[in-house]
């Protein structure tokens, strides 16, 4: 079970940064198609507005929420690893 736990952890922790870095690249986009339309058409500015910004809300919720189900993975951790037996000296082999 601790093992899961930590494949999780780790597995959600990379997933994370992913849409992490897709948040900012479309807050980015963002900004830049509000600055310089792509198109002389209003129409397709629009359209160009909607997927960025849809993009970037489902970035900001998905990474809420895979940071909630990181914060749970430890906290799992936590209470599995609470009262394990401490890891002996086993370089010196109790010497």
């Amino acid at each position: 079970m601790i093992s899961f736990l930590l494949f999780n952890a780790s597995f959600l922790n990379l997933i994370f940064y992913v849409f992490a870095i897709g948040f900012v690249i479309s807050l980015l986009l963002e900004q830049i198609i509000k600055a310089k339309p792509l198109s002389p058409f209003e129409e397709v500015n629009d359209r160009n507005m909607y997927i960025v910004q849809t993009n970037r809300k489902y970035c900001w919720r998905q990474a809420w929420i895979t940071n909630a189900c990181w914060f749970l993975c430890n906290v799992g951790l936590y209470i599995l690893s609470r009262n394990m037996q401490p890891v002996g000296d086993t370089f010196w082999n109790g010497i």
